[in-house]
C-alpha cells in the first residue's frame, strides 16, 4: 500500500537537469522534514538542492523546517558555498532561543555541463548517486558525511567540510530523510529497510523519468512497512539529462525491445 503523498511533483531545473519529490509526514499535514530544488540566478546555470530533517514530530518541528529551508536557500542563492551555508545557518540557529532543536542537512550545487556536485552533508543521509542504466546496486555511490548536525553545536565546535562528485549524464542524485532508510514492517521492527536495499531500488528504478522512479520507489518501501511509516518521509531525485543523440539511441533501443518482447511472448515467460 503506497501511502497519500502530501504533495508529488515533478519540475525542469534548466535545461539539463530535472527534478522530482514526494513526502509524507508522519504527522500531516505538516512534518518536520523539508527540501528543494532551484536554478540558481548567477548566469551560470547551475543548480542548488537542499534537503533535511529537523529532529522531532509536530507543528513547532514543521514550522522550524520551513524556517531552516528558507535559511539555507537564501545562503545558497547569495553565492555562499555549500560549506559556507552549513555553517552560516548553524551560526544562526544554535544560539536562537526560539529555535530549541536541530537538523540534519545535506546541501549542493550541480554545475552546468559538467555534473560537477559540490556539496556538504551535515549529519544527513548518505546521498546516492546512479549511473543511467541503472541495475546493478554496487555501481550506487554513497556520498560521505562533511559535517555534524546543523544547530546541534556552537559555531566555535560545528567544522563542517565540502566534498564534490560527479553526476554522469543520465545519472541520478537521490537525497531522502531517515523515514526511508529507517522503514521498516510492523511485525518486525529490527528489520530497517538500510542502505543495502534502498541502493538496490535505486539501481533498478534508475532507468526510468525521476517521477516514476520517485513513485516506484516510494511505492516499495511502502509495501516493506506495510504503509506504516513511523517518521516523516522525503524523498528528491535529480536527474541530469543524456546528450540528445544518446538519449534517441536509447529510446530507439527501448522501443526495440518492447516490439520483441510483444512479438515473441515465449521470451518473457509470458503465455
Amino acid at each position: 500500500m503506497k501511502p497519500e503523498t502530501k504533495s508529488f511533483t515533478s519540475q525542469k531545473l534548466s535545461p539539463e537537469y530535472s527534478a522530482a519529490h514526494a513526502d509524507y509526514p508522519a504527522t500531516p499535514p505538516s512534518g518536520g522534514d523539508f527540501h528543494q530544488a532551484f536554478p540558481l540566478e548567477d548566469g551560470s546555470g547551475n543548480v542548488a538542492v537542499v534537503i533535511g530533517d529537523i529532529a522531532g514530530h509536530g507543528p513547532e518541528q514543521a514550522a522550524q523546517a520551513v524556517l531552516m529551508r528558507e535559511l539555507l536557500a537564501d545562503c545558497l542563492a547569495a553565492g555562499l558555498s555549500p560549506a559556507g551555508t552549513l555553517a552560516a545557518v548553524n551560526a544562526l540557529v544554535e544560539p536562537d532561543p526560539h529555535f530549541e532543536g536541530f537538523g540534519t542537512v545535506f546541501v549542493g550545487t550541480l554545475a552546468q555541463g559538467t555534473g560537477r556536485l559540490t556539496y556538504a552533508s551535515g549529519g544527513h543521509e548518505p546521498a546516492l548517486i546512479a549511473p543511467a542504466e541503472g541495475r546493478d546496486a554496487d555501481a550506487v555511490r554513497e556520498l560521505d558525511g562533511t559535517g555534524p548536525p546543523v544547530g546541534a553545536f556552537p559555531p566555535e565546535m560545528a567544522r563542517f567540510e565540502q566534498h564534490e562528485a560527479n553526476l554522469p549524464p543520465g545519472g541520478t542524485l537521490l537525497l531522502y530523510t531517515d523515514g526511508v532508510s529507517d522503514a521498516r514492517p510492523p511485525e518486525n521492527r529490527r528489520d530497517w529497510l538500510g542502505l543495502p536495499r534502498l541502493k538496490s531500488l535505486l539501481a533498478r528504478f534508475a532507468p526510468l523519468p525521476p517521477r516514476r522512479l520517485v513513485s516506484r520507489l516510494l511505492g516499495r518501501v511502502s509495501a516493506f512497512c506495510r504503509g506504516k511509516f513511523h517518521d516523516d518521509v522525503a524523498v528528491l531525485a535529480i536527474r541530469r539529462r543524456l546528450p540528445r543523440r544518446i538519449n534517441e539511441l536509447r529510446r530507439s533501443k527501448l522501443r526495440g525491445i518492447a516490439r520483441f518482447t510483444q512479438a515473441c511472448p515465449a521470451a518473457t515467460g509470458s503465455k
